[in-house]
């Protein structure tokens, strides 16, 4: 159930979603509670994501689709690009699922990012994992007014180093991870005027429809979080097929 307040404090807008039940997509290798660490310097922030802060963050999506979006965007091809895979494929008389599949043994996953295609290794190496949020802790709201304009006061003199005269949605939507892991690290060390600190942000999927959270799990609250067992990721798994259609993904 889904509590919310402005913080009188900061003016930052928070909001609890206790024990709503979300999806992660996720590497079967690893904890199902787990994500890279971060260090400290910021050169290498271009590779984060959105709102990673120094340590671990975890994102999870309100539904399947969102949390498939969430993850497949990188495979897109841009519009207008011919498909060169297709091509690749014909010129070594292979069918496309043959070519992937005889590619994938070689090309890591970052190389078959922008090509429009996903080969089933993806796949095996991945399970979708619900993820049941905590009775405790407050996300920010970082896409509501309120806190947009707490941001603005708290950090106003770095969001104008930072080239940013205004925050709006486009800016926190936006692929500048200089601005928003800025953002993050600004507002992990706030503390509420319940004498917490946010366990997260919340904020909207750039592709529309739902929302996502990013959570820092150094935050108490984040070892009441509770994930079960990952689901395989099927190509016949409707949620997927309805991402993979809408950005033109083939999926092996």
């Amino acid at each position: 159930m889904r509590r919310e307040w402005t913080c009188e404090k900061t003016g930052l807008h928070l909001v609890s979603d206790s024990g709503a039940y979300c999806f992660h997509v996720g590497k079967t290798e690893y904890p199902p509670l787990s994500a890279i660490t971060r260090e400290t310097d910021p050169k290498w922030r271009d590779g984060w994501n959105r709102y990673d802060v120094p340590g671990q963050t975890f994102y999870v999506a309100e539904t399947r689709q969102c949390a498939y979006a969430e993850v497949l965007a990188p495979f897109k091809r841009a519009n207008g690009s011919a498909d060169p895979l297709t091509k690749d494929a014909e010129s070594m008389a292979m069918t496309l699922e043959e070519f992937v599949e005889e590619v994938a043994r070689d090309w890591s996953e970052r190389d078959f990012m922008g090509l429009g295609a996903i080969p089933a290794g993806w796949r095996y190496d991945r399970g979708m994992i619900p993820v049941v949020l905590p009775e405790n802790g407050w996300f920010i709201d970082i896409e509501h007014p309120d806190s947009m304009a707490a941001i603005e006061r708290l950090m106003e003199l770095e969001l104008s180093r930072l080239g940013v005269p205004q925050l709006t949605t486009g800016v926190l939507r936006g692929e500048e991870r200089s601005i928003t892991t800025a953002i993050a690290a600004n507002l992990h060390d706030v503390v509420l005027n319940n004498f917490e600190k946010p366990l997260g942000i919340h904020f909207g999927s750039k592709h529309g429809a739902a929302w996502c959270k990013a959570l820092w799990l150094d935050h108490p609250a984040a070892g009441d979080v509770l994930t079960l067992s990952p689901d395989p990721i099927l190509v016949t798994d409707d949620a997927l097929k309805v991402v993979a259609e809408r950005f033109r993904i083939k999926v092996f």
